[in-house]
């Protein structure tokens, strides 16, 4: 009887979660885009199924339906996984409430600033027989805010967290929503007092005298910005980043490094594996992969339980529990089970852009890098361990770059010169910190490691700063249609793996050549574009940009939150940005032999350019024309409100 090669095997069989996990998702993404499927879903599973029943008595036709059948029974459990858990949030109900209420909630996250403290919080709270635990976000004025695992009695309105619709904003509504969170509140002292303290749970009272040791001990060697860099690194920790490393490491394109993820927990398996090797005489190989798969989850539990530490700690926990039992399953399939059994359990998370990057990246390692690191096979092993960092860099870059310029709009072209050089400090870094853990108490050892822990971070930021001083280091102006990325992503994996025949591979090509050309051409449109906009803010916020140069007129005190929301434009429309505060009551501003005239008057403001005319209306009482050249301020309700998002008009250059 003759056998067949696994390698001959029907894909499904080789990758079945594949399937499963992108079937699953897709029935997640109908439920958010499409909620009002609800009704009809269950009536349309049945008749798909009933159809490929009869269809599947066809030869031709059995793979296709059993495809089919695949596809609507996951995409009917990922549409009733996802349509469960917004029910369970409460939030559908909660919306009744209108303008002030009181309500309990509980602290469960609090970070301190000025002059508004912000965390996150739990309002308990009951309709019928069924009790509810709705998670919240929320911000405090002053000085005197509440404290961790505090029990308050509340007296505001919360309302829901929408998108402002200024240009190149983040999606802050998506954001909150794959963390349960669909309202936020605003408060000061006298709209709160403290009803009693609640003792966490044994678990939460370990994972936080856990972090405080790690910081205590991290603080005891470094301090500064190698402090802020080396706790962001090693646990996950991002308090103490100032804009200045946050710039540096965006800037080319090593922002991940910061992000404790798959990135940082594949290189401590590496290093607890490479230790493993050294006691392979005195252990037994499955008895110490089971000890590395729990000093995974330990270290998970050092940076505070993360979703993104939990995400990479189960990938490599499955992983490397498959090497134990020596199973022989894809690396691919293995991936993809993790990705299911988390989007199973929370399905809002995959549209957490951590999620989808993180996977992503891992999905480009296990696809690209072995084409990749082929490319070179340095003798010297300094060289080939740092062009195999480089490899594994790259290859995660090509599969998370389409996204990347969708979300952010920007690419780093330096990104593989600073992986080139991360890889090993990263690496140094790492080690040095997790030792400096175990053996702070040991004065020799621990000040040595210290020392290497202090240098290495030290030169790591002067690489990152280096490189972003370099000539175009981050280009800007990149806007992509949500399409694009699953096709552009296609074309690479085809460019790269090429295992096909030759002139399929030229047309993949030329189509991937067309792309880019066209979303070359969109960023020189933006980048040379001209116009005026009028921000959603709450004060008066307009940008003129004129080709490459761009000023930003306000009238808000502070200036912060315009500076961002101006950036973000930015980076959508390429430009040298200026800021300009305006508190006199008329101003003229001269540029390219033209004038803008931005006047003070009774319903508001009236901006005047090249004999056009906007006015803008502070004031909902006012009778006015309806025009497009009319603007109402956010707090007006009205069809051209700047509360349902920017308004940009196009001008003459010249």
């Amino acid at each position: 009887m003759s056998t067949v090669s696994p390698d001959f095997r029907p894909a499904f069989s080789r990758y079945p979660f594949v399937y499963i996990c992108l079937y699953f998702s897709l029935g997640i993404l109908c439920a958010e885009k499409i909620p009002s499927l609800t009704d009809y879903y269950f009536i349309l599973l049945t008749h798909v199924i009933i159809i490929s029943l009869i269809l599947q008595t066809f030869d031709l036709l059995k793979a296709l339906t059993k495809q089919v059948v695949l596809f609507s029974i996951c995409g009917f459990l990922g549409f009733v996984a996802h349509t469960e858990q917004q029910k369970n949030t409460g939030w559908e109900d909660w919306y009744f409430h209108k303008g002030k209420t009181i309500f309990q909630m509980s602290v469960t996250e609090i970070q301190l600033g000025k002059p508004w403290a912000k965390g996150i919080g739990e309002i308990h709270w009951r309709k019928g027989k069924t009790s509810y635990s709705t998670p919240v976000r929320f911000y405090v004025k002053g000085k005197n805010t509440p404290k961790l695992d505090q029990l308050l009695e509340i007296n505001t309105e919360v309302i829901p967290i929408e998108n402002k619709g200024n240009p190149g904003e983040f999606d802050l509504k998506t954001y909150w929503k794959t963390k349960g969170i669909y309202g936020m509140f605003f408060m000061e002292r006298k709209d709160f007092r403290v009803l009693k303290t609640i003792k966490p749970s044994n678990l939460t009272t370990s994972i936080r005298q856990a972090q405080e040791l790690c910081l205590k001990i991290l603080s005891a060697h470094l301090s500064g910005q190698e402090l802020g860099i080396a706790q962001a690194l090693i646990l996950g920790d991002k308090s103490l980043l100032d804009n200045e490393i946050r710039s540096a490491f965006t800037a080319t394109g090593s922002m991940h490094i910061l992000a404790v993820s798959g990135l940082h927990i594949g290189l401590i398996l590496q290093l607890l594996l490479a230790l493993i090797k050294l006691g392979a005489r005195w252990i037994k190989r499955s008895t110490a992969l089971l000890f590395v798969i729990l000093l995974l989850w330990f270290y998970a539990l050092m940076t505070g339980f993360s979703p993104s530490v939990i995400r990479a700690v189960f990938m490599f926990s499955v992983l490397t529990w498959t090497q134990w039992k020596g199973l022989q399953t894809s690396s691919i399939n293995s991936l993809f089970f993790t990705a299911f059994i988390i989007v199973l359990w929370k399905p809002m998370y995959l549209f957490d852009i951590g999620f989808q990057l993180s996977y992503l990246a891992m999905l480009g390692i296990f696809l690209f890098y072995p084409k990749i690191s082929s490319i070179w096979k340095p003798e010297n092993k300094i060289l080939y361990y740092l062009w195999e960092g480089t490899a594994i860099g790259f290859a995660a870059q090509v599969a998370t770059t389409p996204l990347t310029l969708y979300y952010f709009h920007q690419f780093p072209n330096y990104f593989a010169i600073a992986n080139l050089g991360l890889m090993g400090l990263s690496s140094i870094v790492l080690g040095a910190g997790i030792f400096i853990l175990v053996t702070h108490r040991i004065p020799l050892l621990g000040k040595l490691n210290g020392l290497i822990l202090l240098y290495s971070v030290y030169w790591m930021f002067r690489l990152i700063q280096w490189i972003e001083s370099w000539p175009g280091a981050l280009v800007y102006g990149f806007e992509l249609t949500i399409i694009l990325v699953p096709i552009l992503l296609f074309n690479a994996s085809v460019l790269l793996l090429g295992e096909i025949k030759k002139h399929y591979w030229t047309i993949n090509a030329v189509h991937f050549l067309v792309i880019l050309a066209w979303i070359s051409h969109e960023r020189f449109l933006n980048a040379s574009s001209a116009h005026i906009c009028f921000l959603n803010e709450n004060k008066f916020t307009l940008i003129l940009k004129v080709g490459k140069r761009s000023w930003c007129f306000y009238d808000a005190e502070n200036p912060d939150k315009i500076q961002f929301s101006a950036t973000n434009h930015q980076k959508l429309y390429p430009s040298k940005l200026e800021m300009i505060p305006i508190r006199k009551k008329n101003v003229q501003f001269l540029f390219n032999h033209r004038k803008l005239e931005i006047v003070k008057t009774s319903f508001g403001r009236e901006i005047k350019l090249n004999r056009k005319t906007w006015k803008v209306y502070y004031k909902s009482d006012q009778i006015v024309q309806n025009d497009p050249s009319t603007i109402f301020m956010p707090w007006i309700s009205h069809q051209n409100s700047l509360k349902n998002g920017a308004k940009i008009y196009e001008i003459a250059q010249n």
